[in-house]
């Protein structure tokens, strides 16, 4: 961390410092999100990122463009080819 090679993990939210540098908050609760960008439900808590952080949906996105880059799909949509034998 001294070198700057990575951030401080688990960061309190009142330090400055390391909000700044944060790339996305996802927030949790038992109760469903009124206002969120993204939210899902898992084991019995919400996930969420709240439609207000334009950094963490700006992050959000990225990401999911990043994954919908490396998705190689299925075969099924191949075109079939078929060459007659006799």
């Amino acid at each position: 961390m001294a070198e700057g090679r990575t951030l401080a993990s688990l960061a309190d939210k009142g330090d400055t410092e390391t909000d700044k540098r944060r790339l996305i908050d996802i927030h949790s609760s038992r109760d469903k999100p009124d206002d969120a960008f993204a939210a899902v439900s898992y084991r019995d808590h919400w996930f969420w990122i709240d439609d207000r952080d334009l950094k963490s949906k700006r992050t959000f996105a990225y990401l999911m463009l990043l994954f919908s880059l490396t998705e190689t799909g299925g075969k099924e949509g191949l075109p079939l080819v078929t060459i007659p034998a006799g």
